[in-house]
């Protein structure tokens, strides 16, 4: 067998390995937080010690996603690629140069569609309930819908490049008006990435780079300034039952956030579902800060 054969059946048979051995611990998991273990963050002062912990945090493949099931908050793997959001309609909302929707809502009369590519543009949509008809409501870029009081709402914005920015949007259809309009309720400081309704309609909404609480008059009040997540991308966010913890659910960790006390901790299932960097990069990383 010539040897470009034997090296392509010898990447193919590790990668192979390097998956099933993956699957067996993935599949091990606690559902529960509770279960989960803290893991310490190096602090800014240790600069070398944070640079690994931020890269080896960064490369990670596992992604979590936190969900409350029977009462108690949960989390659970999923794919980094693709992350949609809300109740799905009966059909798929395309044809657009943005290709499917990343976050749906269910209204009285059809379907709110937001379609968001980033950095190439953003559109929201409404359809009707059979999909056959539709217009655009506006360009923004809708990260999640929520549901409160005054009607539906959305968090909106794009971190890209060194910019982060974002805003809360009310999304509505006036008696006097035929279709959906969306209107600014407030501004946001950083591009938002997650959002928890607390039980006074206050929102928690998990930014780019902090966490702040937005209330029904649309005042925003910073909770978290430094956060860890810059490189993590948190994509979902719950609160416990009894409303004084948020979990974040995010690449590598879930963040568990105490509201009164104003502190984070970072929660893995198990040490082994930690990234590590290799020894040899962690010593150039080292070298690099340590001149």
């Amino acid at each position: 067998m010539p040897q470009v054969l034997l090296r392509r059946l010898f990447l193919f048979v590790s990668l192979l390995t390097l998956a099933l051995a993956a699957d067996a611990v993935e599949s091990s998991y606690p559902r529960d937080l509770m279960q989960w273990k803290e893991i310490g963050i190096p602090p800014n002062a240790d600069q070398a010690a944070r640079a690994i912990w931020d890269y080896a945090a960064n490369y990670s493949t596992h992604e979590w996603r936190v969900y409350v099931e029977d009462g108690k908050v949960s989390a659970r793997l999923v794919s980094p690629v693709r992350q949609e959001k809300g109740d799905r309609p009966p059909f798929t909302p395309k044809g657009f140069q943005f290709g499917r929707g990343d976050a749906f809502k269910r209204v009285d009369d059809g379907w709110l569609v937001g379609f968001n590519r980033g950095e190439f543009g953003a559109s929201l949509y409404w359809f009707s309930a059979d999909g056959n008809r539709n217009y655009k409501i506006s360009e923004h870029q809708v990260v999640d819908f929520i549901t409160l009081p005054g009607g539906v709402y959305a968090i909106e914005g794009l971190a890209h490049l060194g910019m982060s920015g974002g805003s809360v949007i009310r999304i509505a259809r006036e008696p006097w008006h035929l279709q959906w309009t969306a209107n600014p309720v407030t501004k946001l400081p950083f591009a938002p990435y997650a959002v928890a309704v607390r039980s006074d309609n206050s929102m928690l909404v998990t930014l780019s780079d902090a966490l702040v609480s937005v209330d029904t008059n649309g005042d925003v009040v910073s909770l978290l300034d430094e956060v860890p997540w810059g490189g993590l991308y948190p994509n979902s966010s719950v609160l416990s039952s009894d409303g004084q913890k948020l979990f974040i659910g995010m690449r590598q960790f879930v963040g568990e956030f105490d509201i009164q006390a104003r502190t984070l901790r970072l929660l893995v299932p198990s040490d082994a579902f930690l990234n590590k960097l290799p020894k040899d990069q962690e010593r150039q990383i080292y070298k690099q800060y340590n001149r």
